[in-house]
């Protein structure tokens, strides 16, 4: 294996983390450990906040692809998908690791910039498609992250969602 190989796997491997195969089960237990800890605002933030602009990414898909709607002066066709899950969810999953705190919050959103990055090198989206998932996914994580502030998370599915991440680092490419 050559050395563009070795970099285009990783770059596959990155934007995986990105894939909503991974990211909806980890948010389905990111999700129920808010609620089983009684963060309960925090978590109806999150439902609406993610619907929101998951609907805005779904929207913006279809009227491209339903109907060529997009913006040839920005090369925008639709918000990227992986990029605004990996924005929304990474630093809220991060976060949730035991003595990590908001340490794992900025590891998380530096894991979705990552990710970002890499929907740009594989050609799957351009710098504007990224650029609006980053602000709508950053947009939900800001909002969780401020109504949770300091209080720390404390449940098993706070701990296990954030290993689905460390488990899914052995494909060499997005399924």
């Amino acid at each position: 294996m050559n050395l563009e190989q070795v970099a285009s796997a990783t770059w596959w491997t990155v934007t995986h983390l990105g894939s909503s195969s991974l990211l909806l089960p980890a948010c389905l237990l990111l999700m129920w450990g808010l609620w089983r800890t009684r963060q309960t605002r925090a978590l109806q933030w999150l439902v609406l906040t993610l619907g929101a602009a998951v609907g805005l990414t779904l929207v913006s898909k279809i009227a491209f692809y339903g109907w060529g709607f997009g913006l040839a002066a920005w090369d925008f066709t639709g918000v990227s998908g992986h990029t605004l899950l990996a924005t929304a969810l990474l630093p809220l999953l991060l976060r949730g690791l035991p003595t990590v705190g908001l340490w794992g919050a900025w590891a998380g959103a530096g894991l979705a910039a990552a990710v970002g990055i890499s929907r740009v090198v594989v050609q799957a989206h351009s710098p504007s498609e990224v650029l609006a998932a980053w602000v709508l996914g950053g947009a939900v994580a800001a909002t969780v992250l401020r109504i949770l502030g300091t209080f720390r998370l404390r449940h098993p599915a706070l701990l296990v969602a954030p290993l689905l991440l460390l488990g899914s680092l052995h494909t060499p490419a997005a399924t």
